[in-house]
C-alpha cells in the first residue's frame, strides 16, 4: 500500500520521492510534528516543531544509510536553532542529513 498524498506535499531527493505534512501527533496532541516519508517507506522520519531538543525520531527501516532496530530511534540535528516554520528547504536539508 502507497503514501496517502492528498493534502500532502512531495519532494524529491537524488531521485528517490518524499512525502511531508505537519500535523499533531494522535498521541501527543500538544506537539506538532513535521513528518517525512519516503514513498517505499523505508525512511520514516518525524521532527518536533518549535522543539528546543533539536531531535528527529527514525520511524523508519532506514536511517542515514544503515538498517534501523526496527524502534523508534532519537537523532540530534546539526542545527542551530529548532523549527518554528518549516519550508522545503527546512524538509530539503532534512532528508540530505538522513538519507546519504
Amino acid at each position: 500500500m502507497g503514501v496517502l498524498l492528498r493534502k500532502r506535499r512531495r519532494i524529491q531527493y537524488r531521485g528517490q520521492n518524499f512525502v511531508w505534512w505537519v500535523a499533531p501527533d494522535d498521541d501527543d496532541c500538544d506537539q506538532i510534528y513535521l513528518n517525512i516519508i519516503s514513498e517505499d517507506k523505508k525512511v520514516v522520519l518525524a521532527c518536533p516543531i518549535g522543539d528546543e531538543n533539536y531531535t528527529v525520531i527514525s520511524k523508519g527501516r532506514f536511517f542515514q544509510g544503515e538498517k534501523t532496530s526496527g524502534c523508534w530511534e532519537y537523532h540530534k540535528i546539526p542545527r542551530d536553532s529548532s523549527l518554528m516554520y518549516v519550508t522545503p528547504k527546512d524538509v530539503a536539508q532534512i532528508i540530505a542529513w538522513a538519507v546519504p
